[in-house]
């Protein structure tokens, strides 16, 4: 038995936060449709995970019914709550209008942070954090994910026992921070957003229920709230601690399974080796399943997108080029522009492969060691801080060399490219960013398959190889993707241009539908 184990078992059998009774939002079915066939639309330009969908949709209404662009009769609160329900973020007819009040009250005090953001040319970020917050506080006012919420403290209570650090140089309550957030990150998937959210209340524990003056106070220390929050998720242990903790993530969700398929006879299953094996590999196979029918629609999604965008600059670029500086098209170096990139990130999407029994085999030793109280290291958890290879006279050899591999590979291709099948620079130059950010996006999805891993896969000579010649092409595409302007023109088109008259347009059907069956009923 468990106090965090039983706080799960009872968010799982009473999974509803709404009470049955009272008034709802209710919405009509056009303007259910509608919403819901936009909000699709807006999702497939913009891929998501998709626990984060309805944050990102509250996220944007937020900013949008900031900007009082639109005047409507209903409170911000009411106007978020009904396009929540319009998208089918919420379903219709069971969301209590009593919550209205909760979320308004929830902006009002953002607001007032808002207003404290400094005239400096960190405003733009001041205001994304704030929004961030605000957001996900939205978010878990209406639907807190409870149940993970009691996974996560049972994993870190887990994990900090055991948790033996290389590192003496940070203190107790620092070392508990990281461990914390590292959790969220893999366990729940947490986002930036959530992050800091999780952070803040973390120093603010009162901060749902704040009043007035708890609220100025933050706002007079702004700044100083939003770096160390900032300081703690982006600490320099964080991204390796991470990856640690994402390796034990499925033992923990594989518990979260059989609670949720057997709320009665959790702890009876725990106890039984037999039904114990039986559930975790019904557990653990599942997600392999739906692992590979996620990463099928991503992969189609992505190929999908990118053939677009190549054929387009091939439109845009590419041919208006060759007809202007040669008077004729080359057709190969074209035809491989256009295809080569959606079937390289096809192939590395597709072959991606989970060693199902031997994984399995090694995930029920976990779970069961987990629940074994006399064993005092289950996990066998070691955090050991990376020295950089830069220190030394060999550091400093290996560097160098590395560097000679940017050289190489990128000289071998170039010179394939334009020796052997006839490239011009531009289009030389096309398949080169695309062939870094492709292989970058790729390696990208591949790794994805980390959350269901427990054994590690060891690299043979083929990935030696891969490693010595394209790890420079996947840190290229790398520094492009965080680098490179974060300007979608289909999001830009559907947000700024679309959404907003939209939603108004959904709106006013709204109010004359009711119009209508008031009349109606006066009849």
């Amino acid at each position: 038995m468990n106090k965090y184990l039983d706080s799960l078992l009872s968010a799982v059998q009473n999974p509803s936060v709404w009470p049955e009774d009272g008034e709802k939002i209710k919405v009509s079915r056009p303007g259910r449709t509608a919403g819901f066939a936009y909000e699709k639309v807006r999702n497939a330009v913009e891929y998501e995970e998709e626990h984060l969908l309805r944050r990102n949709a509250i996220l944007r209404i937020l900013m949008r019914r900031h900007t009082g662009v639109i005047e409507t009769e209903m409170t911000r609160g009411q106007s978020l709550l009904t396009e929540l329900v319009w998208a089918r973020h919420l379903p219709n007819n069971k969301v209590p209008t009593n919550l209205i009040k909760t979320v308004d009250a929830i902006l009002k005090k953002y607001d007032t942070l808002l207003d404290a953001i400094p005239e400096s040319q960190d405003r733009r970020h001041y205001e994304e954090w704030i929004y961030d917050v605000m957001s996900t506080e939205v978010e878990y006012a209406i639907e807190a994910p409870k149940a993970l919420e009691h996974l996560a403290s049972f994993m870190f209570e887990k994990v900090s026992d055991e948790l033996v650090w290389s590192a003496d140089d940070i203190e107790k309550s620092q070392k508990d921070m990281l461990v914390y957030v590292a959790i969220y990150r893999s366990l729940l998937k947490a986002n930036l957003a959530t992050l800091r959210y999780r952070v803040f209340t973390l120093y603010f524990p009162k901060w749902s229920g704040a009043d007035a003056e708890a609220v100025k106070g933050v706002a007079k220390r702004l700044h100083v709230v939003v770096n160390a929050v900032e300081d703690q998720i982006k600490h320099p242990y964080a991204d390796q601690l991470y990856r640690l903790m994402r390796r034990y993530a499925l033992v923990f969700w594989t518990l979260l399974d059989v609670a949720k398929e057997h709320p009665e006879d959790f702890y009876e299953i725990l106890g039984d080796d037999d039904k114990l094996l039986k559930e975790v590999r019904k557990s653990a196979y599942g997600r392999y399943d739906r692992f590979k029918l996620r990463l099928r629609r991503t992969v189609g999604r992505a190929v999908l997108f990118l053939f677009l965008t190549k054929m387009l600059l091939a439109l845009i670029i590419e041919v208006p080029y060759e007809m202007i500086v040669f008077g004729e098209l080359f057709v190969v170096p074209l035809a491989i522009n256009i295809l080569f990139h959606p079937l390289f990130l096809a192939v590395i999407g597709m072959t991606v492969s989970i060693p199902k029994k031997k994984n399995t085999e090694q995930l029920l030793d976990r779970v069961k060691g987990v629940m074994d109280p006399s064993q005092k290291r289950p996990l066998g958890i070691v955090f050991k801080v990376r020295k950089p290879w830069s220190q030394g006279v060999l550091g400093k050899f290996f560097t160098g060399l590395y560097a000679l591999t940017y050289l190489l590979s990128y000289g071998l291709i170039a010179w394939f490219l334009t020796v052997v099948l006839n490239f011009n620079l531009v289009s030389a130059g096309l398949f080169l960013f695309f062939f870094s950010i492709v292989t970058f996006f790729g390696i990208k999805i591949r790794q994805s398959v980390r959350d269901l891993l427990i054994v590690e896969k060891q690299g043979g000579l083929i990935g030696t190889i891969f490693d010595f010649f394209l790890l420079p092409v996947v840190r290229v595409g790398r520094w492009i993707s965080l680098r490179a302007p974060r300007v979608n023109i289909f999001i830009f088109f559907l947000d700024f241009i679309v959404e907003a008259p939209f939603k108004l347009a959904i709106e006013l059907a709204e109010a004359w539908i009711a119009f209508m069956r008031e009349q109606k009923e006066d009849l």
